[in-house]
């Protein structure tokens, strides 16, 4: 079951990821790299500060539906502690725009300050949304939470062609975005309250903060260090820079979704294994969530690594040429992250978010002193490499590494969960199907689409016969993918999941 609920997710995340890439094959064309770049980073800029709606309450409310408390009692609580801190959000981005104005005496422009108050009320309509989601990912209801949240690529995406063919303001772009939100909030809050749930006098507040309090500064922290690259090549370069590094990271973000789908459902699932004492099943369920993982991503990343060039020209067009230097260490990023993510779940799973915080500070500052290294050419006079947008993907790179050790020593120690070393013949299988790639690239070059399905295929097939000849891929294997891509089996789950009514 977890693994068709994982594949629904990455159904879902694929279909987003593949219509955001419509709407941004229109912008890059009709608006240009400078139109995506600013509107990335509003983005960026309002989804710092929305860490303030949340401060870990959101993973808090996960943990105590998944132990079973009174589901009526969690969605008042939360309703709460959401609408406060949503409330909070919004004043501390207001009020950052004039401390920013009074201190440097430099005011925003019209646009972007208008551009900038859209995105605080898409990101409001996401958190009220959050209070459904957040019930569902708890109660494992993978369905209803894919359905919200894809409503917004649904409505986003004609609304982005339509604005970018008439070749209208950055304005209108972001109101795009708003409208895609609204809808995610009414489909997202139409679905929980078909559960008949009833409000009450919430009792659980101090249950929430005591979960909450250790993994609220992680919160921020995840946010600052998960939009300072967009932001400060904003601050030193320019909008364009920007539009290529976001450009990267929307593309990986299409396979990226392999390790969101698994994690998502890790927490909840190691959470209630934690809760009954079966550390044996955390180990078990993580070594085999990191091999399905790694089968999957890594002839993906080889054969990005080889040709970032040729992908980007393909994927993003001429006018993002220069997205492939940031393209090919994000792909690295995206795989370590990928393989560390079911570890990390691990962490608040079995209620020690202290850890998660330290990990979140460790990172934080990794980052953000490689991004000052790497991004500008100068600080206060003092040289600096200023490598612009493929700085930041270094920097990165970097950064994840080392979490991604660190992360590794910590799950060692909580639950005994070491590493699966046959992710070791997976790297030689990478190796093996970059030398072939290599050599089928001196009499077929990438220029087209269907060059780069047809180079994509190949690689996922050099890759599975060496695995298969070194005995990693098994006939077992291969029927549990097929299982779980069964679109009978999968069409019962959805339909038996939205007929529970609580």
């Amino acid at each position: 079951m977890i693994g068709r609920k994982s594949f629904l997710i990455i159904l879902s995340k694929i279909g987003s990821a593949g219509l955001a890439f419509i709407g941004l094959f229109f912008m890059t064309r009709y608006l240009g790299a400078d139109v995506y770049g600013s509107v990335s980073w509003a983005m960026a800029f309002v989804a710092t500060f929305n860490s303030l709606a949340d401060l870990g309450f959101g993973a808090a409310h996960v943990k105590r539906v998944s132990e079973g408390k009174d589901i009526d009692d969690c969605v008042s609580t939360y309703s709460i502690l959401k609408i406060v801190l949503t409330a909070v959000m919004v004043i501390s981005v207001l009020a950052s725009i004039l401390i920013w104005a009074s201190f440097t005496g430099e005011w925003y422009s019209s646009t972007t300050y208008e551009v900038i108050v859209l995105f605080i009320l898409y990101y409001v309509f996401y958190d009220i949304a959050g209070i459904a989601t957040a019930t569902f990912d708890a109660k494992v209801e993978t369905a209803s939470t894919q359905l919200s949240v894809f409503m917004d690529p649904i409505v986003r995406i004609p609304l982005v062609v339509f604005v970018s063919i008439n070749r209208m303001s950055t304005v209108h772009l972001a109101y795009a975005y708003v409208l895609a939100g609204l809808a995610v909030a009414i489909v997202s809050l139409v679905l929980l309250s078909r559960k008949k749930l009833y409000f009450c006098r919430p009792t659980l507040i101090k249950s929430y903060l005591a979960f909450a309090f250790p993994i609220a500064l992680v919160s921020v922290m995840g946010a600052i260090s998960g939009n300072a690259d967009r932001l400060l090549i904003g601050l030193f370069w320019s909008d364009a820079q920007v539009g290529y590094y976001t450009a990267s990271q929307s593309f990986l973000g299409l396979f990226a979704v392999i390790g969101t789908a698994v994690s998502t459902l890790a927490f909840p699932t190691f959470s209630k294994f934690h809760a009954e004492g079966k550390l044996e099943e955390i180990r078990e369920k993580t070594r085999a969530a990191e091999r399905y993982i790694s089968m999957l991503s890594m002839p993906i990343v080889a054969l990005i690594l080889l040709f970032p060039k040729e992908i980007a020209l393909v994927v993003l067009g001429s006018l993002f040429e220069s997205s492939a230097g940031p393209l090919r260490f994000l792909a690295v990023s995206m795989l370590l992250n990928l393989l560390n993510g079911v570890y990390a779940s691990q962490i608040n799973a079995v209620n020690r978010p202290d850890i998660s915080a330290k990990l979140t500070l460790l990172s934080l500052a990794v980052n953000l002193s490689l991004l000052a290294i790497f991004i500008p050419t100068s600080i206060f006079g003092v040289e600096m490499l200023g490598l612009s947008a493929t700085g930041a993907a270094i920097a990165n790179m970097i950064g994840v590494a080392v979490l991604f050790v660190a992360t590794r020593l910590i799950a060692t120690r909580l639950t005994g969960t070491t590493s699966n070393p046959r992710i070791l013949i997976h790297i030689l299988a990478g190796v093996v199907t970059g030398i072939g790639l290599l050599g089928l690239a001196n009499f077929w070059t990438i220029t087209r689409w269907f060059d780069l399905i047809g180079y994509g295929l190949i690689s996922v097939g050099i890759f599975g016969v060496v695995l298969y000849a070194l005995r990693e891929l098994k006939t077992q294997d291969i029927k549990f993918f097929m299982s779980v891509i069964n679109p009978k089996e999968m069409k019962e789950y959805i339909s038996s999941e939205f007929k529970r009514k609580k």
